[in-house]
Formats: structure tokens, C-alpha cells, sequence
């Protein structure tokens, strides 16, 4: 309620005086005696005039005040806080007028000027009536937007936090059953196998809980992620990394993980045609991923909502979107860059 103007002090200090002037030329457009303009803050009645505005906005001020107070319903409110702020305010400057003709001016005010008044301050209130009404309105409408902006961002941090405490269960399972099918025929591989699996897992649990990793850790972990998969496809998945500088880089933990995952798990791959997976920088804005496309016919659900969400959680730290390009046969993932000086690491 104190956002309201009609509660802001420099409004309550400097409108009357303004307003009260335009009143007391008003009243000589009425009178028509215009001579008084030469000696119009010599005058006597403009400071009445700003007097009497002061007491008209004050009154319907407190008006609006005791209104709110008394917690009207929304359908009729509008109605009688006009009604009511017009009378008070009327009310007042007339009972005003009066006594400063009668004990100042010292005689009784004419039936024709209470009118004038009376009339002046009505359009008075119906004018302070709109425009506090349409303050408010527009008070609320930036509240209510507020309050979506908040809770978007409260759900773009829960999905940002899901996706980081995320462990990917297909891939366990993947990994586990081309390490049974492999136990048996080559311990020198199962063992490798052992190791790449317990080095992605564990590269994920430790970085779950930070903001930023360098991309130079998350293609180590890559490369144990392509070791895993390359088991399943015989070798025929291909990693090219034409980024040099990749410790100054930095992106979400297992991003890039997700984003190779949700690839595997949606495209055909055979010795005939490898999957050939680019990594590259764009520009100063972006890096990207690359692969020419080769859909299966039935796609991986669960894999295409982490991707889906891993682009929700990356507009908690980027301006630039998260995109994903598909043209003719060939699929462009660009990672906004997120570029540290220092890598500080600490729990979100």
C-alpha cells in the first residue's frame, strides 16, 4: 500500500500547492477576472486555493486508507471508495470555505460560490479517484508479475537442482549388462570397462553439487562416457574436440554428458554409418556439438526430457538461449558460454 502515490511524501507536499494554483485559475475563468493574474502570488485567495486542495487530497487520502481497512469486496469497492472520498473531500472544503469567509473575510459565502466549489472539488475527487485506481491496477499487475517471474524462477532453480542431483539409472544398466556380456571373454576389457564406469559415476557425485565445471574436466569424463558406449557399438562412435582453450570454459556438471547420452540413445549407429561426434566453438557466445542425424524409429523418452531440461536449467545462469538446430541432416547443439577468470567452485 505504500507504493500507492497518493501515500509517496513528495506527492503529498508538492501536488496541492500545483493542483491549487490551476483551482484558483479555474475560479477566475469561472469569474471571469482575469485582472488578479498580475498579482496572482500576492494574492491571498491562491494560497486558500492550495490550502483548500491539501485538505480535499488529505481527506480523501485517509479515506482510501479507512476503506482498505475495512476490506470491502472487489465488486462494489470502486463504487463507494468514489463515493465516499467525494464527499469527504467536499465535505471538507465546504465546511473550510465557510469559516474562512466568516471569520476572515467576515461575511457568509454566497449559495453560488459552495457550488463552485462543491463542484471543482467533485471533479477534484473523480480525477484522484482515477488516477489512484489506475495506480493501483498497475501496482498490482507488476505484483502479480513479480510473483510469476518468482515462482518461474523458483521452478527453473527446482528442475536446475533436479538435473544436477540427477544419476542416469539406463546408463548403469547399459554399462552393466555389456560388462556381463564382456566378463567372461575379456577380463583386460572388463576391467577398462570397470574403470570408465566408476570414473563417470564418481566424476558425477562429486560435481553434483557445484554451479560450474571447466570443460576440460567434463571431456575427461566424456571420454570415459564414449568408452562405455563404444563397447555397445563396436567402436563406431568418433569424438573430435577442436577446442583448445577448455579449461577457461565452463558449463553446467554433466551437461555435456546429458546432451552425448540423449545422442546415443536416439540415433542409429553401425560400422557403415559411425557416429561422428563434433565439438567445436561457434563464436564468443557459443560452443557446439555436432553430428549429422540418423533417428531410430522409436526414441528414448527419458532421455529427451533430461535434455529438455538440462535447456530449462541452463536460463539460470544465461541470457543467451540454450539451442538445438536441426538442419537437413545434421544437429547443432550450442552451449551458451559461460567464461570465468578463476574457477570458483562452491555448493549451490
Amino acid at each position: 500500500m505504500k507504493r500507492i502515490f497518493i501515500h509517496n511524501p513528495f506527492f503529498r507536499i508538492f501536488a496541492p500547492p500545483v493542483y491549487g494554483v490551476l483551482v484558483y485559475l479555474l475560479l477566475l475563468l469561472i469569474n471571469n477576472d482575469f485582472e488578479q493574474l498580475g498579482t496572482l502570488f500576492s494574492n491571498q485567495e491562491v494560497y486558500v486555493s492550495i490550502v483548500l486542495t491539501l485538505l480535499a487530497f488529505e481527506a480523501m487520502r485517509l479515506t482510501f486508507v479507512m476503506v482498505q481497512k475495512v476490506g470491502l469486496t472487489p465488486k462494489y469497492k470502486a463504487f463507494f471508495e468514489a463515493l465516499l472520498t467525494t464527499a469527504a473531500s467536499v465535505a471538507i472544503v465546504l465546511l473550510a470555505i465557510t469559516q474562512y469567509y466568516k471569520w476572515v473575510v467576515g461575511f457568509d459565502v454566497s449559495p453560488r460560490e459552495l457550488i463552485v466549489f462543491g463542484s471543482i472539488f467533485s471533479l477534484t475527487a473523480l480525477l484522484y479517484n482515477a488516477l489512484y485506481i489506475g495506480n493501483q491496477y498497475l501496482h498490482q499487475e507488476n505484483t502479480m508479475r513479480i510473483e510469476q517471474e518468482h515462482k518461474l524462477r523458483e521452478s527453473l532453480e527446482s528442475e536446475f537442482t533436479s538435473f544436477r542431483q540427477e544419476i542416469n539409472p539406463d546408463l548403469l544398466y547399459d554399462s552393466l549388462e555389456e560388462l556381463i556380456l564382456c566378463l567372461h571373454k575379456d577380463a583386460e576389457t572388463s576391467e577398462e570397462l570397470i574403470d570408465s564406469l566408476a570414473a563417470l559415476y564418481r566424476y558425477q557425485l562429486v560435481n553434483r553439487q557445484k554451479e560450474f565445471i571447466s570443460l576440460s574436466e567434463e571431456v575427461i569424463a566424456i571420454n570415459h562416457l564414449l568408452r562405455l558406449a563404444n563397447q555397445k557399438f563396436y567402436g563406431n562412435v568418433k569424438w573430435k574436440n577442436q577446442i583448445t582453450n577448455t579449461e577457461r570454459i565452463h558449463l553446467m556438471p554433466g551437461a555435456l554428458i546429458t546432451a552425448i547420452d540423449s545422442i546415443l540413445r536416439n540415433t542409429l549407429v553401425s560400422k557403415d554409418m559411425p557416429l561422428v561426434l563434433t565439438l567445436e566453438q561457434e563464436d564468443e557466445d557459443y560452443f557446439v556439438l555436432h553430428h549429422y542425424l540418423n533417428d531410430k524409429l522409436q526414441l528414448h523418452p527419458e532421455s529427451l526430457e533430461s535434455f529438455k531440461r538440462l535447456q530449462r536449467s541452463y536460463s539460470v545462469y544465461s541470457d543467451r538461449p540454450f539451442i538445438q538446430v536441426k538442419a537437413g541432416r545434421e544437429n547443432y547443439i550450442k552451449f551458451p558460454m559461460i567464461l570465468v577468470d578463476q574457477t570458483v567452485n562452491e555448493p549451490a
